[in-house]
């Protein structure tokens, strides 16, 4: 760059008779503001060619937690702690609460209601795969025609009695589908609240892909494995 290489001949004409320190004294006096600019240009570039090129890893498993309170350190616990039971890097599980919102027979205040648009955009558009909920959030959903994976299609067959009578007690089941899990007196209930009338659960959001994550979840969830 032309304007590069005048500066460095103009700092060369103006100290060839000066010893080091002076040079260094002089430059930083009257050059500081053209090493700053290009100090942020190469930061610049660093940062885009790590955005482009060594940006987030891709998410091995999302679950959104509807209308609990917004705890980003809770978040991060129930990641690291669903990480180091299933084999993921808790790098690649995303935990978010950030979904506090009114809907039909619920109204709320002082809550962001956009992230009511945003969670049934990230679920239309296949990025969730679970999310933590109360039950009369499932049932509008239920209302506005929104649909639910079928659990029995991913925890497969239970291989004991016992295992199978745990579950049988948590199973939200509807029409002959087990169309989510009731919290309460499970392990998740440490990261989850509850309103009284109204429990949470968890859903299961798809089954078209990341089925051995999701399936690692519930297991964690209701087994604590």
């Amino acid at each position: 760059m032309r304007w590069m290489s005048g500066i460095f001949r103009d700092i060369r004409e103006k100290t060839a008779q000066m010893d080091r320190e002076q040079k260094l004294e002089y430059i930083g006096t009257y050059y500081w503001y053209h090493i700053l600019f290009v100090a942020a240009g190469v930061g610049l570039v660093f940062l885009v060619i790590r955005h482009l090129f060594f940006g987030e890893p891709e998410k091995e498993f999302t679950c959104l937690m509807v209308n609990q309170a917004v705890d980003y350190e809770r978040d991060e616990s129930l990641q690291r702690d669903f990480g180091n039971a299933s084999g993921i890097e808790p790098e690649r599980v995303s935990i978010d609460s950030d979904y506090v919102f009114s809907y039909a027979g619920k109204q709320l205040e002082g809550v962001n209601e956009s992230s009511y648009e945003k969670f049934f955009f990230r679920w239309g558009n296949g990025e969730v795969d679970a999310a933590v909920m109360p039950e009369s959030f499932y049932r509008y959903c239920k209302e506005v025609e929104y649909e639910f994976a079928d659990l029995k299609d991913i925890l497969g067959d239970m291989e004991t009695e016992d295992e199978m009578g745990l579950w049988q007690e948590h199973i939200l089941e509807e029409e002959g589908r087990w169309e989510g899990v009731y919290l309460k007196d499970t392990p998740l209930m440490e990261y989850v609240e509850e309103e009284e009338g109204d429990p949470a659960i968890l859903v299961c959001l798809q089954d078209e892909v990341r089925q051995e994550a999701i399936r690692a979840f519930f297991m964690f969830a209701v087994e604590g494995k």
